[in-house]
């Protein structure tokens, strides 16, 4: 009981995380949608790309999740801080990258992916800004993963909260020009996430240099070994190759819907982000399954790392056979939400049934993952995503849709054959791990920071 209480007390606050920006892109969806079909496409489109960039640089934030994580279970949190340094510093050049590429790249990966003359003309300044909220971001997420690491799960929640509060406000009133703001149509969309990612920033910057320092004296320059450096980028470099694996397959999964027409992209945009929906208890026990599992290896205990990882597992299941079965009774009126467009809403039903059916199935991939990545066995998630993407899921994609013309049909059962594989080895990698090798990747040179718990 106790084991459950402690799971419960890092998932419940990492759902509600993941809930508000769900519940988030919902809700812009649905504000953006009465500005007509286009525009939905456009922020369905844009949502792909920005996962992309987003998974090119996640793998600073899911290294120091898993890394901070054991040296806060090892009592070691200099060593913690020194990697936080590190990751920020990356994280500096990483938005300098981002600034410099969204100059560049909006137009261009939008004629890629095969957009119309009106998705090219009202998408790439919106792309273009949206890139501008990603900077902020890249650091936004950093800090998250540090004060989960720590077990501190309520705050990442209430700072989420806060940005999802203020894009959907900003949203509103720069969309339509509301409260005497001006009227920005589809743009005002996009730097209403500038507006709220960079506030985030700030909020992030005061709860870590100043509240966290109380604690684990986060204001105190460690100097930066080179080993650790190398050992960041290394796990930084795997766990971005499995993010962007995934990613990339899911551009290529868009861009062969986009072939098919506004509808398409739309009903396909809806579906998603319902999926997204979905996803949420399985990323919130998923996020409390890397930490735990973390903090056990830290302190040395990796058969209580394992367990703590099953009972994730199954609390997680629980959860997301209520969200499948929620879904599949409510699909219609859930689509109707997001668009009065006939046609839309009614192809979106079928792919929400088909969601909510794999629910499961995604589910139980995203929390052993999450395990994975608190032992740091970052090797094979990097590897069979790589794997599964671009050996499966890619090229089935390609030939059920351009080859067999398919369509939505084929596209969507390349996807969901890709979910259930990737249960299926994340599941059968937990099982036969070898717990007895797992240890913390800690260096013995740094000494122990004195750690009020």
């Amino acid at each position: 009981m106790k084991l459950i209480k402690e799971i419960l007390r890092l998932a419940i606050p990492s759902i509600a995380t993941f809930s508000s920006m769900t519940v988030t892109g919902l809700l812009i969806l649905m504000i953006i949608g009465k500005l007509g079909a286009a525009s939905i496409a456009v922020v369905g489109i844009t949502n792909v790309l920005m996962y992309n960039l987003w998974a090119l640089f996640s793998g600073n934030q899911g290294a120091i999740n898993y890394l901070v994580a054991q040296n806060y279970g090892s009592k070691n949190m200099k060593l913690g801080n020194q990697r936080m340094q590190i990751a920020l510093i990356l994280a500096v050049f990483q938005a300098i990258l981002l600034f410099v590429a969204s100059f560049i790249v909006p137009h261009f990966i939008l004629v890629v992916m095969g957009s119309n003359t009106e998705i090219l003309k009202i998408g790439t300044p919106y792309v273009q800004v949206r890139m501008f909220a990603m900077m902020f971001t890249v650091f936004n997420i950093i800090f998250y993963a540090y004060m989960r690491a720590t077990g501190d799960t309520r705050t990442p929640m209430n700072i989420s909260l806060i940005n999802s509060a203020l894009v959907v406000f900003f949203t509103y009133t720069l969309a339509y020009g509301k409260f005497g703001l001006p009227n920005l149509g589809l743009q005002g969309a996009g730097w209403s996430m500038v507006a709220a990612e960079g506030i985030t920033f700030l909020l992030n910057l005061l709860v870590y240099f100043r509240f966290l320092n109380e604690k684990y004296f986060t204001l105190t320059w460690v100097p930066i070994e080179r080993r650790q450096v190398r050992l960041l980028l290394f796990e930084s470099s795997k766990l971005g190759i499995t993010e962007l694996s995934n990613s990339m397959g899911m551009l290529v999964f868009t861009a062969c819907i986009t072939r098919l027409g506004t509808v398409a992209i739309a009903a396909n945009e809806i579906a998603l982000n319902i999926l997204s929906f979905g996803f949420m208890p399985a990323n919130g026990f998923g996020a409390a399954s890397t930490v735990g599992i973390g903090q056990e290896i830290g302190k040395g205990r990796p058969q209580e790392a394992k367990q703590f990882g099953l009972v994730t597992v199954y609390l997680g299941l629980g959860f997301m056979l209520l969200i499948s079965i929620i879904l599949f009774v409510f699909a219609l009126p859930i689509a109707k939400l997001y668009t009065s467009v006939t046609a839309v809403y009614l192809t979106s039903v079928s792919l929400i049934h088909l969601a909510s059916f794999i629910l499961l199935f995604s589910g139980t991939s995203i929390i052993f993952a999450g395990g994975l990545r608190g032992i740091g066995d970052t090797t094979f998630l990097s590897r069979t995503s790589l794997l599964l993407n671009w050996i499966f899921f890619v090229p089935c994609t390609i030939l059920l849709t351009q080859v067999y013309h398919l369509g939505q049909t084929g596209a969507w059962t390349a996807f969901c054959s890709l979910i259930f594989l990737q249960s299926l080895t994340n599941a059968l990698r937990y099982k036969s791990y070898n717990w007895t090798l797992a240890k913390s990747k800690s260096s013995p040179i740094a000494e122990s920071t004195t750690l009020h718990v």
